[in-house]
């Protein structure tokens, strides 16, 4: 037997699903299935809707080889199933082993409503109507987690935004107030990148996903770079300068002060340095050495454009990061904005990491706002809260057979469980429109309004991509 892991897509299913095709009534032609995140969550009851680019481009276009087949029986026989080799092998010698599928989505990065069909799915040969279903494991995998991401990511733009339209008047200053720290607390290599990308899809800029860039250029069929990061310590950085046996980290916060003395003589990217100050004591740090020791020397590389941010990294985070930012003022003043907001100078500030999620994240600058500490004095990096937490349950996303063709007419299919009606699926050939009004709905074709404006593109049909986005069109929906 062939002992690489290269990738079986074959093998890339629940298990189950091998034996479905068997389960279809007699006559059976074509499957039509519809993608569907069929709920809000706490905060948003809209998405903005990635992943069919990456799924189809990494999954749906690799071709079927003869040695998948041989595996997958292989495979399948020891888990108890029968294989059915016939049809990969029809597969394979019709289509060169190419999927016969036909693939609709809405554009990639487009906000939609919850509720409505945002990937259809359908097989183009009527021997192959097994096939609709059998990849849901593959596509939708990718498109609840991207999806997930980037409206989590985007709703938190929009509140960030409003938060700051709020205190000072103005828009579109928030597109570095959530970096992505998640990398470490992703699931795997590849949560790793569908998340990075889908955090830089909403709008934000800021990210530590060394990988996101590099995958966007290729997915996304551009040069351009959208996320950026800065030079920040960590813990054994701060340790190795650190004195354990008297617990002073006096000499790490020297090296990262004079460091970025060093980055602003030789113009050395952005000149700003993240400190991380809880190794010892955080309001030491903070009060006696950010405050007090270099003081002068921080505000005199602030009138050269550099800034200091400091990372509380443990405690409550409702609490701490207001006390560090208020310590802050009391070394380094403030000013009270237009809006009654006090506002730290510009070449000092603070990142907010540890405990940051979608609720945290709103509880601090709440407790901020209440204060009058605007949002300009803060930053937040969020971990695995954004690459990790949310499941494919955050809007509860759903693949659903809701048509059924057996050689003479369409077959309305719908589930809808008595326990559970918000569970119910669409039902019928469906597409997704918009009213002149702006509303979005999905229903059967034949019931499309007149003025109804399809919104659904074909993406990908029998082996060819048909329609791909640039990571720019993506961005274009947000509307910030």
């Amino acid at each position: 037997m062939r002992l690489s892991l290269e990738r079986n897509v074959i093998l890339d299913i629940d298990s189950y699903k091998n034996d479905h095709g068997k389960m279809l009534p007699p006559n059976t032609e074509y499957i039509f299935s519809t993608i569907v995140p069929r709920r809000p969550n706490r905060y948003a009851d809209y998405v903005k809707v990635m992943g069919h680019q990456y799924a189809i481009r990494e999954y749906i276009s690799q071709a079927i080889e003869l040695w998948m087949i041989d595996e997958a029986e292989h495979e399948f026989k020891q888990q108890g199933f029968a294989f059915d080799r016939s049809r990969w092998e029809y597969i394979l010698e019709k289509y060169d082993g190419l999927f016969p599928l036909e693939i609709r989505a809405l554009p990639e990065g487009f906000l939609a409503p919850v509720g409505v069909a945002t990937v259809t799915i359908v097989n183009t040969d009527p021997k192959c109507a097994w096939l609709t279903s059998y990849i849901e494991t593959m596509f939708q995998r990718v498109c609840w987690k991207m999806t997930t991401v980037s409206s989590i990511s985007y709703d938190l733009y929009r509140y960030l935004d409003d938060i700051m339209y709020k205190q000072t008047g103005a828009r579109g200053k928030v597109n570095f107030h959530l970096h992505n720290f998640g990398s470490r607390g992703a699931d795997s290599y590849e949560a790793d990148i569908l998340a990075g990308i889908s955090h830089l899809a909403a709008g934000f800029n800021g990210t530590d996903c060394a990988q996101a860039n590099r995958n966007i250029k290729y997915y996304y069929k551009t040069d351009k770079a959208y996320g950026m990061s800065v030079t920040a310590s960590e813990h054994s950085v701060m340790c190795a300068w650190s004195d354990s046996n008297t617990h002073d980290d006096y000499a790490a916060v020297e090296m990262m002060v004079n460091l970025l003395e060093k980055k602003v003589a030789n113009n050395e990217g952005l000149p700003i340095v993240s400190i991380v100050g809880d190794t010892y004591d955080i309001y030491r740090l903070t009060r006696e050495y950010i405050g007090g020791v270099f003081r002068d020397k921080i505000i005199e590389l602030g009138k050269k454009g550099a800034k200091v941010v400091v990372r509380p990294d443990s405690g409550d985070p409702l609490t701490v990061c207001l006390e560090v930012i208020k310590i802050l003022m009391e070394q380094f003043g403030y000013e009270v904005n237009k809006q009654g907001y006090k506002v730290l100078p510009p070449y000092i500030g603070v990142i907010q990491g540890d405990g940051i999620n979608n609720d945290s994240l709103r509880h601090i600058v709440a407790r901020l706002d209440k204060a009058r500490i605007g949002l300009e004095n803060i930053v937040f990096g969020m971990g695995s809260g954004l690459t990790h937490d949310a499941g494919r349950d955050e809007f509860s996303f759903s693949m659903k057979a809701t048509a059924l063709y057996d050689g003479t007419d369409w077959k309305d299919l719908i589930k809808r469980p008595i326990t559970d009606l918000k569970k119910q699926s669409l039902k019928g050939h469906i597409t997704t429109y918009r009213m002149p009004d702006g509303r979005i709905y999905s229903s059967r074709e034949e019931d499309v309004p007149p003025s109804g404006q399809i919104l659904l593109e074909t993406v990908y049909r029998n082996g060819e991509i048909i329609k791909e986005y640039t990571f720019d069109e993506v961005l274009k929906h947000n509307n910030h």
